[in-house]
């Protein structure tokens, strides 16, 4: 098992990029409208993922994980850990958080929650799905679940404010969506991922 590195100094950034993130956070998190009051959410299952970052690095290293192929939503995916509530869970950052323990072994009380993004509706698994923004507290050791996590990865937040992206029209059902595609390396990021990351990047300042 491996343990999650610092990551790399971060020359050519302007500011404090965590600063960043907390305000573009505190931000999305205080005008986020409740999904019961939101006409398309109503009746979708809820869920939540955990966007995990690294504060040890300037560069923010964010955590990535590759469904496996054997999943019966989203199989091969990249996300974020996280899936829909259960009835012990209180709220979405119980979901989020209960959820990444069991699927990268990342302990709740390791994690410092600084907010949460806009809800996005999943056109695949038909959930309401709510982003939770979460720091690390201290180093710890990835235990991914072998039955549902291919591989986990991590990718700067610096990176990703200047990744290649692009938005495809795709059409499933009969009905036309909009699609965010990103390039970080090797690895395109697309769907309600790269949706999210399009909603936190353009928060931070990126205008593509």
């Amino acid at each position: 098992m491996a343990a999650l590195p610092a990551g790399a100094p971060a020359d050519g950034l302007n500011g404090s990029l965590l600063d960043r993130l907390r305000h573009a956070v505190h931000v999305a998190g205080s005008s986020a409208i409740p999904a019961a009051a939101v006409p398309f959410a109503r009746g979708r299952r809820p869920a939540a993922v955990l966007l995990l970052f690294d504060p040890q690095s300037p560069r923010l290293p964010l955590l990535f994980m590759l469904r496996s192929s054997s999943l019966r939503e989203h199989a091969g995916q990249i996300g974020f850990p996280g899936g829909g509530r259960e009835p012990a869970d209180g709220d979405d950052r119980a979901t989020a958080l209960r959820e990444a323990h069991e699927e990268v072994g990342v302990d709740p009380g390791n994690v410092d929650v600084i907010g949460v993004l806009p809800g996005f509706m999943t056109a695949v698994s038909n959930r309401w799905l709510t982003p939770v923004v979460g720091l690390q507290r201290a180093a710890w050791t990835v235990r991914p679940d072998p039955v549902e996590v291919a591989e986990w990865f991590l990718v700067d937040l610096a990176d990703l404010l200047a990744a290649p992206h692009e938005v495809r029209t795709l059409e499933r059902d009969g009905v036309a969506r909009t699609v965010h595609f990103y390039q970080a390396g090797e690895r395109v990021i697309w769907g309600v991922t790269a949706a999210i990351l399009h909603e936190l990047l353009c928060r931070l300042g990126r205008t593509d």
